[in-house]
């Protein structure tokens, strides 16, 4: 049985999945297996996972039918046999030493999580994987400081799953949200939430592969709106678990957020309409606890009031106030 369980999601993305697979088996820690689950491909790529599966026997397959990222961790999650899980984005690179780094920390020090830091490359850019910063700093958490680190400058480190060794356990009971696109912030919370002792390793391991044509530089979509919905549920679970200031934490996150996607899809040339009335409701049966907070300032809350009774009037203010900072007035 492997240490190790590392899956990778993939999907139509023959040309540059090699780069990735490659830098998996290239690990120092040999002592895994790799997962590629083909998420329904219409190119040559799940050929090309059943021709690493037949070269090198850690490499298993699964086939499937297209549904998503969170789908194809989860089929992962179903046949993982290690004692820890790992993940990498198909398009992604790992520095060689990255799982023994981690798998070393995690053994030493009784950790449920490792983080590394990662690294933004551009696609065109030479990535050295063979060399590191091994005088690293290492700091420990427990679950709550944990959790605490989603809202300061670490937070996408500590969100996304692909930077990450975790034990198998954590999983347990946790899955990805199928259909939402922004799967790991269903479940980042949850799984901080139950670990005894979560270690960030202060070096970069991952080199997150920056694509032209990736989600994050494509035009406004209306499932980017699952990112509000993400983050509300992690309101309402803090708040069922009686956290009281990671709760007031994630209420003002969600608040931001909100306004954030609901004024980028109102700006879009994308039909939004219905799904910001849906998205407008659920920012109504929040409001309450919004009034309550005290993380959001009495100006913000006036404002929260103002859309909930009307967004047009509220985008009216809005404006007004930006005006007035612009010609060095008193905001509203």
């Amino acid at each position: 049985m492997a240490e190790i369980s590392i899956i990778v999601p993939v999907y139509n993305l023959e040309r540059l999945l090699p780069r990735c697979v490659d830098s998996i088996l290239a690990q120092t820690f040999t002592d895994f297996e790799l997962i590629l689950v083909n998420d329904g491909s219409s190119d040559g790529t799940g050929k090309l996972c059943n021709a690493y599966a037949r070269a090198d026997n850690r490499v298993k397959v699964v086939h499937k039918e297209n549904g998503g990222v969170a789908s194809a961790r989860n089929a992962g999650l179903n046949i993982a046999k290690g004692r820890y899980i790992g993940f990498a984005d198909n398009d992604d690179l790992l520095n060689q030493y990255m799982f023994e780094v981690l798998y070393d920390i995690a053994v030493a020090h009784s950790s449920d999580i490792v983080i590394c830091n990662y690294v933004e490359v551009d696609e065109d850019a030479s990535c050295d994987t063979k060399t590191y910063e091994d005088n690293y700093q290492v700091r420990h958490f427990d679950h709550i400081e944990a959790l605490h680190q989603l809202y300061t400058a670490n937070y996408i480190t500590f969100v996304v799953p692909w930077n990450k060794l975790y034990k198998r356990y954590l999983f347990d009971n946790i899955r990805f949200e199928e259909g939402n696109i922004n799967d790991d912030e269903t479940v980042a919370h949850k799984l901080f939430y139950q670990s005894g002792k979560t270690t960030f390793v202060q070096t970069g391991l991952y080199y997150y592969i920056q694509r032209k044509g990736s989600l994050m530089h494509s035009p406004f979509k209306v499932n980017q709106l699952d990112a509000v919905y993400a983050l509300k549920q992690r309101e309402v679970f803090f708040r069922k678990k009686k956290e009281r200031t990671l709760h007031q934490k994630a209420l003002k996150h969600y608040m931001e957020k909100f306004f954030w996607y609901y004024f980028l899809a109102k700006s879009s040339s994308q039909e939004t309409e219905t799904a910001l009335k849906k998205l407008k409701r659920t920012f109504n049966r929040s409001l309450i606890h919004l009034l309550k907070s005290t993380e959001i300032s009495g100006k913000q809350k006036i404002m929260c009031v103002v859309f909930s009774i009307s967004p047009v009037l509220f985008v009216s203010i809005r404006n007004i106030s930006a005006k007035q900072q612009a010609n060095g007035q008193t905001k509203i």
